[in-house]
């Protein structure tokens, strides 16, 4: 009996784990964990160092070689995106993106956001 179980438990130890959660997810469809979704308003209302944000919107404008203007409904805030993060797309000022980053207070200086990932929106 016990060569015909060994088979079975090798089998069951090797096969990959699968999860079994079915309640609802914890961020928005298309929106990575740890990141929550946001807006320019809510961020400058309570600026947490640091703190992971998603926020969609537009970038409507250069600054310099990786500084931009993003929008959105609730306001424009400064965002750092360095040129390996841009996406390899165009993007003018009526593309839909969506940026991944931290936000970062300063002293002397308007909070901004450094970006980790951008992503274009259909």
């Amino acid at each position: 009996m016990l060569k015909h179980l060994l088979p079975v438990a090798v089998m069951l130890c090797a096969a990959p784990a699968v999860a079994q959660y079915v309640g609802p997810a914890g961020a928005p469809e298309g929106v990575s964990p740890g990141y929550p979704l946001t807006t320019v308003a809510e961020i400058k209302a309570d600026p947490r160092d640091d703190a992971n944000v998603t926020l969609e919107g537009f970038l409507i404008r250069q600054i310099d070689r990786e500084t931009y203007v993003f929008r959105d409904d609730t306001g424009e805030i400064e965002v750092e995106i360095d040129e390996d993060d841009f996406p390899r797309q165009p993007v003018s000022e009526t593309t839909r993106v969506r940026i991944e980053g931290e936000v970062d207070t300063h002293l002397l200086r308007d909070t901004d956001i450094d970006a980790d990932r951008v992503m274009i929106l259909e």
